[in-house]
């Protein structure tokens, strides 16, 4: 596992995981990327992954939150496991639905970045599975681990985006930065042809939105605003 990550998730005790895990299922149903049907995981110690259950993200509490070892199938998000074993360096996943994700992914075309909040998704790091239909097998898994690629997004066609990231806390940020920058996308063809980002300027903006204390300041955002929205 990718050293960032072991320091990051091994160095947390489990409640602090859970309580974590919980926060990013409220996020991402007060930002409505996820109403029933999603999947989150996040690695932790050398062979295992915490998962939700067969649930809506405002009922994931700590008591039916799942743990599987990274060979075993789970009942919820069969692609995590597949990921997993191929990107050592990922140790979060997030799997949902969003409108603007799942408009993009039938278009075939690719994406190129507009404003800040599409720059890491520049190039390589943005794909689209273009086979309609959910992860049930361990063959699709893999299959879909394996167009994602080194990259930060995999748009499945017709059905929602898989976000991957060092931890929980950054897959969660890149799925809310990639709805924004589509739904920026959407727009801005409505009312024209917009200037894309060049892939220079891209990486550079990239670095600035993905270095650690952007992404604690954008986490404790969320949080707050979760807790203030639901009272938890």
């Amino acid at each position: 596992m990718d050293t960032t990550v072991q320091a990051r998730q091994a160095d947390a005790g489990l409640d602090d995981l859970k309580a974590m895990f919980i926060s990013a299922c409220r996020i991402l149903a007060v930002e409505g990327l996820a109403d029933a049907a999603f999947n989150i995981s996040l690695r932790f110690g050398d062979n295992h992954m915490m998962i939700n259950p067969v649930t809506s993200p405002t009922l994931v509490s700590t008591d039916n939150i799942c743990i599987n070892e990274l060979h075993e199938t789970p009942v919820m998000g069969q692609l995590h496991p597949s990921i997993y074993k191929a990107r050592p360096d990922v140790g979060g996943i997030v799997h949902v639905h969003p409108f603007h994700s799942i408009a993009f992914s039938t278009l075939g075309r690719d994406y190129q970045p507009i404003h800040h909040y599409g720059s890491p998704f520049y190039g390589d790091q943005f794909a689209v599975h273009r086979s309609p239909g959910q992860v049930k097998t361990k063959t699709r898994g893999e299959e879909i681990a394996a167009r994602l690629g080194q990259g930060r997004v995999v748009l499945q066609q017709g059905h929602g985006v898989t976000a991957v990231g060092k931890d929980l806390q950054e897959a969660l940020l890149l799925a809310i930065y990639l709805e924004e920058a589509l739904r920026m996308d959407y727009v801005a063809h409505q009312w024209g042809k917009p200037e894309y980002l060049s892939a220079e300027l891209a990486k550079k903006i990239t670095g600035q939105i993905l270095k650690q204390r952007s992404q604690d300041k954008a986490w404790n955002h969320y949080v707050d605003k979760t807790r203030i929205q639901t009272g938890f």
